[in-house]
């Protein structure tokens, strides 16, 4: 497929950088993640270039050449992204890694540093975002087709093209749906993230009927999965929205929550994070997932600094269910294995980052679709961040990831698009304040 996937490659970068609005760019590249298998690669040097990451890297050629680059300052967050992949990449090295760690490591850097400054430097006013919505509607009506399509126990449209064979053993009754991706995880979280981002700029579509179809096409594609981590970073972003309407309640919540995790781990004799066995559709791997955890805990020593390289912990099995290999499906985990605890403390520290700058252009903004804009993408960046707990990131999901937390950077830079309203002067000092240390720099304001 290695000539098709080229062609594909080809038609979809001039498709994307030929648009006139930059939205409509980064609306060709999601849409590559999940049309056309992204495990597909074409190899490049010390690279393999997956389509979306093809098409992607012809955006910031585009983006350089036409000197949109030069209008944007970097920031803490930008900064961190970049620094997590070279560290990543020389913690590998540092580790004695194979070449071929090496250059998955190289590869996964650029699903996310280029997906996030695509979309950071894509998203820089409302008008890119309308762009983006009808790629959105097209990825999920197809897919959620797809997904349905599976689910209910008929061969995948896909099947033909990746030549996989028996589906996995079926839940309640049915098949769980994988699309174009290679696990049904995969699957799942790809379309709750899409589901999420449709969700969020709904206060910019022109077209609420076919808006309301798309997300329930993508809603249903998420659970036909049949995934437990999709189904509840699903559920997650639906009770989140309810805090859009009652801010005032979100800090009380954190607080109940609090007391509810202390009272559970003093009365009951197991750790509150167990209870999420009765959660999960297979008891058995949500089980799996939480000895994961305590055992990463205890053998801390074993990537603290720099990681594992090439050597995954296999021995790790023997401490968790006796098996052959580790399963490594906490994407926290994942993060410190790969470049130790440094590069998983740079990557909470871009998350908490972009949700503190969130809050801040949330409470400035006057404009509603703005204010549903940012809080959908917060909360879904919360719901993956949940769901990352119980399964590691590949493929569209890590791609999306990167590009969710880059539209969210970008958003909060524009509370009123790219320049604001002087506020009142009773308001003046905090704005100022912003500009300077948080989401707003690098904008001015006009009288």
């Amino acid at each position: 497929m290695m000539a098709a996937t080229v062609a594909v490659a080809c038609v979809l970068s001039l498709l994307a950088i030929s648009r006139r609005r930059a939205g409509a760019g980064l609306g060709v590249i999601i849409c590559s993640m999940l049309l056309w298998p992204e495990d597909f690669r074409i190899p490049l040097g010390i690279v393999q270039m997956s389509v979306p990451r093809f098409v992607a890297a012809t955006m910031i050629i585009k983006f350089i050449l036409d000197g949109k680059l030069d209008l944007q300052r970097f920031n803490k967050v930008d900064v961190l992204v970049i620094t997590i992949w070279l560290w990543t990449v020389l913690a590998t090295v540092l580790a004695g890694a194979e070449f071929g760690k090496i250059s998955e490591m190289i590869g996964r850097g650029l699903d996310t540093v280029l997906l996030y400054f695509v979309a950071r430097f894509a998203l820089w006013d409302r008008d890119q975002v309308l762009a983006l919505i009808p790629w959105l509607v097209v990825t999920a009506i197809v897919m959620g087709i797809v997904g349905i399509y599976e689910t209910l126990g008929f061969s995948s449209p896909y099947r033909w093209l990746m030549n996989f064979g028996v589906y996995e053993a079926a839940r309640l009754g049915l098949v769980r749906a994988i699309g174009s991706t290679s696990h049904a995880i995969q699957f799942g979280l790809s379309m709750m993230l899409i589901m999420s981002l449709l969700w969020s700029v709904r206060g910019y579509s022109r077209f609420k009927f076919f808006h309301t179809i798309s997300i329930l096409a993508a809603l249903l594609a998420a659970l036909s999965s049949m995934s437990s981590g999709p189904w509840l970073a699903v559920l997650l972003v639906i009770a989140l929205q309810v805090y859009f309407y009652k801010p005032h309640l979100i800090r009380p919540s954190l607080i109940l929550g609090l007391i509810a995790i202390i009272a559970l781990e003093i009365a009951s004799n197991r750790h509150f994070y167990e209870l999420i066995d009765r959660l999960a559709l297979d008891s058995q791997t949500a089980w799996y997932r939480t000895r994961l955890l305590e055992v990463a805990f205890q053998q801390w020593r074993d990537y603290w600094l720099i990681g594992v390289g090439s050597n995954m912990p296999h021995h790790w099995a023997d401490m968790i269910d006796y098996r052959n290999h580790v399963d490594v499906v906490n994407y926290f985990i994942l993060m410190a294995l790969y470049g130790g605890v440094p590069a998983l403390a740079m990557f909470i520290a871009a998350h908490a980052l972009a949700i503190k700058w969130t809050v801040a252009a949330w409470k400035q903004s006057g404009d509603e679709a703005q204010r549903k804009l940012l809080f959908g993408l917060a909360s879904t960046l919360v719901a993956l961040d949940f769901a990352s707990m119980s399964v590691s990131l590949f493929g569209p999901p890590l791609l999306l990831s990167s590009l969710l937390l880059g539209s969210l950077v970008a958003v909060t830079a524009w509370p009123m698009g790219s320049t604001i309203e002087l506020p009142q002067a009773s308001e003046r000092e905090n704005m100022v304040s912003l500009q300077e240390n948080g989401p707003l720099r690098g904008h001015r304001y006009v009288e």
